[in-house]
């Protein structure tokens, strides 16, 4: 018998995506991921004070950890904190950092955040170098509370097109914040890594940069590569339990001591529990795999 060596979580607004938009009725969502003894750790999304506070009564029974998402307000609301424009991005922090205060007020762990679209040419440089002054100024606000910041790589060319995406490119943009924000991780995703064209491997060359880990699917449909998340074994899903397992094995053979967590998305006509459900059985095998590759 062995034991998962990791806390396991799951990102509540995509199993329920109605969450992105209002957390309206989020308390009765986000109980059936509190009853379930599977999961150590909830992310959630920007969630108001009255949902809030019967998730935390629910929550005095369950006692589990919870980290807030902001990717979504960068990806959909027009927030970029890697704006070249100085008022633009001033603007974006100044938001982000509204939420962040609320979530650790609550206790919540961490924050996970994503960079602003990608920029090509003679801007790249200054692009990154605005992501990298946001960066330390989410971080210091974070300190405060004990939370750590993680930043999400995303595809750059082939759906979201952000900024930062590529594992080692990512990893020198945190190398620059770590000078002043000690609590600022790359949030490596093995959805992504087909949009990439990257694989666990490369988590290898800085193993003390990453701090969370998601797991879930990129989409092929037709020519086209997207970053949908469908379930497990839906029609175009390109990851499988094999790559879960290679993933494992890096993350075991790097000292990895961060959480794993389920970014699934339910598809039309789906139940969002049965794509909970196929994520469970993914990982268990996944898991034997390694087990067995250790033997």
């Amino acid at each position: 018998m062995a034991r998962f060596p990791w806390d396991i979580g799951i990102i509540s607004f995509m199993v329920f995506p109605e969450l992105m938009r209002s957390s309206e009725g989020a308390a009765d969502k986000i109980r059936v991921l509190l009853e379930d003894p599977y999961f150590d750790l909830l992310e959630v999304m920007i969630i108001d004070d009255g949902e809030w506070r019967k998730i935390s009564e629910l929550n005095r029974v369950y006692g589990k950890k919870f980290a807030l998402g902001l990717q979504p307000v960068v990806l959909t609301r027009g927030v970029n904190p890697s704006a070249i424009n100085e008022d633009e991005r001033k603007k974006s922090v100044e938001i982000l950092i509204k939420e962040v205060r609320v979530a650790g007020e609550r206790g919540y762990r961490a924050v996970g955040i994503c960079s602003g679209p990608n920029v090509e040419g003679s801007e790249r440089e200054r692009a990154k170098e605005a992501l990298i002054k946001s960066l330390v100024e989410l971080g210091a606000e974070a300190a405060k509370y004990g939370m750590n910041v993680y930043l999400e790589t995303f595809d750059v060319a082939w759906d979201r097109k952000r900024l930062a995406g590529y594992f080692e490119e990512t990893a020198k943009i945190i190398e620059k914040v770590r000078e002043q924000a000690k609590n600022v991780y790359i949030m490596w995703d093995l959805s992504h890594a087909p949009l990439l064209n990257e694989s666990p491997e490369k988590l290898r060359s800085y193993p003390e940069l990453v701090g969370h880990i998601h797991i879930g699917c990129a989409k092929k449909a037709g020519d086209k590569l997207l970053d949908t998340h469908p379930g497990f074994y839906r029609p175009g899903a390109l990851n499988t339990e094999v790559d879960v397992a290679k993933l494992l094995t890096t993350l075991s053979d790097i000292g990895y001591r961060g959480a794993i967590s389920f970014e699934v998305r339910p598809e039309e006509g789906q139940h969002p529990l049965e794509v909970v459900n196929s994520s469970k059985g993914v990982l268990l095998r996944a898991f034997q795999l390694f087990l067995e590759s250790r033997i």
